[in-house]
Protein backbone atom coordinates (compact mmCIF):
# COMPACT_ATOMS: atom_id res chain seq x y z
CA UNK A 1 0.00 0.00 0.00
CA UNK A 2 3.17 2.35 0.40
CA UNK A 3 2.95 3.14 -3.56
CA UNK A 4 -1.05 3.81 -3.71
CA UNK A 5 -3.50 6.34 -2.31
CA UNK A 6 -7.12 4.86 -1.36
CA UNK A 7 -9.84 7.58 -0.45
CA UNK A 8 -13.42 7.18 -0.08
CA UNK A 9 -15.69 10.45 -0.27
CA UNK A 10 -18.88 8.72 1.17
CA UNK A 11 -19.90 7.69 -2.51
CA UNK A 12 -16.94 6.61 -4.64
CA UNK A 13 -13.86 4.86 -3.60
CA UNK A 14 -10.60 5.95 -5.16
CA UNK A 15 -7.58 3.56 -5.73
CA UNK A 16 -4.69 5.08 -7.39
CA UNK A 17 -1.42 2.98 -7.95
CA UNK A 18 -3.03 -0.30 -6.24
CA UNK A 19 -1.32 -3.45 -7.39
CA UNK A 20 -3.22 -3.32 -10.82
CA UNK A 21 -1.37 0.11 -11.30
CA UNK A 22 -4.50 0.81 -13.04
CA UNK A 23 -6.26 3.81 -11.67
CA UNK A 24 -10.39 3.45 -10.35
CA UNK A 25 -12.97 4.76 -8.89
CA UNK A 26 -15.68 2.97 -7.68
CA UNK A 27 -19.13 3.97 -6.50
CA UNK A 28 -20.63 2.28 -3.67
CA UNK A 29 -23.85 1.18 -5.36
CA UNK A 30 -21.46 -1.52 -7.11
CA UNK A 31 -19.73 -2.69 -3.83
CA UNK A 32 -21.06 -6.28 -2.90
CA UNK A 33 -18.68 -7.71 -0.15
CA UNK A 34 -15.54 -6.72 1.51
CA UNK A 35 -13.15 -8.92 3.29
CA UNK A 36 -10.48 -7.74 5.66
CA UNK A 37 -7.80 -9.18 7.60
CA UNK A 38 -4.41 -8.28 9.11
CA UNK A 39 -2.76 -8.55 5.70
CA UNK A 40 -5.16 -7.50 3.00
CA UNK A 41 -8.64 -5.63 2.26
CA UNK A 42 -10.74 -7.09 -1.05
CA UNK A 43 -13.40 -5.36 -2.27
CA UNK A 44 -15.50 -7.57 -4.37
CA UNK A 45 -18.02 -5.12 -7.02
CA UNK A 46 -20.65 -6.29 -8.95
CA UNK A 47 -19.95 -8.61 -11.42
CA UNK A 48 -17.53 -10.41 -9.31
CA UNK A 49 -14.38 -8.42 -10.07
CA UNK A 50 -12.29 -8.04 -6.92
CA UNK A 51 -10.02 -5.01 -5.78
CA UNK A 52 -6.90 -6.15 -3.29
CA UNK A 53 -5.51 -3.74 -0.64
CA UNK A 54 -2.33 -5.32 0.45
CA UNK A 55 -0.87 -4.18 3.92
CA UNK A 56 1.65 -6.48 4.74
CA UNK A 57 4.52 -4.66 6.10
CA UNK A 58 2.26 -1.59 6.87
CA UNK A 59 2.83 0.55 10.40
CA UNK A 60 -0.41 0.12 12.98
CA UNK A 61 -1.58 4.36 12.41
CA UNK A 62 -1.79 3.52 8.23
CA UNK A 63 -3.48 0.25 9.10
CA UNK A 64 -5.93 1.98 11.38
CA UNK A 65 -6.63 5.16 8.91
CA UNK A 66 -7.59 2.29 6.21
CA UNK A 67 -9.77 0.15 8.81
CA UNK A 68 -12.02 3.71 8.90
CA UNK A 69 -11.92 4.29 5.10
CA UNK A 70 -13.54 0.50 4.82
CA UNK A 71 -15.68 1.56 7.86
CA UNK A 72 -16.77 4.37 5.95
CA UNK A 73 -17.82 2.36 2.49
CA UNK A 74 -19.05 -0.54 4.37
CA UNK A 75 -21.63 1.99 5.91
CA UNK A 76 -22.17 3.70 2.89
CA UNK A 77 -22.58 0.61 0.49
CA UNK A 78 -26.34 -0.38 0.16
CA UNK A 79 -25.31 -3.62 -1.68
CA UNK A 80 -23.43 -5.53 0.69
CA UNK A 81 -24.26 -8.87 0.95
CA UNK A 82 -25.32 -10.44 4.19
CA UNK A 83 -22.15 -12.29 6.31
CA UNK A 84 -20.09 -9.90 4.13
CA UNK A 85 -17.12 -8.04 6.21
Amino acid sequence: MSNSVVAFDGRVLELFGHASRIDNRIHVALVTGIAFDRDEVVITVRGGFDYSLVLDGEDDAKRAEVENLIAGVKEAAPGLQGGET
